[in-house]
């Protein structure tokens, strides 16, 4: 749905895909809430991340997240675009929730 839109998106910087690297695509072991799990598979579905983790940061009540999310689909955009993403894929949710941190990256080029 998005996918064909996300091709023209600009590089975010060295640091931030660097620090990028330590987030994990595979869903953990267990999630610590149930709206961990609901957005994590939402996100992985829509925009098949490499790198994703969703971390409920309200002590367990649902109100706030932050999302690391790495994908190729955001390789050109900068992260404004990136994070509207994000956030348009999550729109009904947001609506239940008091807040949301979202923190995007583009996988690194591999050289060849």
């Amino acid at each position: 749905m998005l996918r064909p839109t996300l091709a023209r998106l600009a590089q975010p910087s060295r640091a931030f895909a660097a620090a990028a690297r330590r987030f994990y695509a595979a869903p953990p072991a267990s999630f610590g809430t149930d709206g961990e799990k609901h957005i994590f598979h939402k996100l992985n579905a829509e925009l098949g991340p490499t790198k994703l983790t969703v971390t409920d940061s309200s002590g367990g009540c649902g109100s706030m997240y932050v999302v690391e999310i790495e994908a190729e689909c955001f390789r050109g955009l900068n992260r404004v675009k990136q994070t509207k993403i994000v956030n348009a894929l999550l729109k009904d949710e947001l609506k239940e929730m008091h807040g949301m941190r979202v923190l995007c990256s583009v996988p690194p080029k591999e050289d060849h």
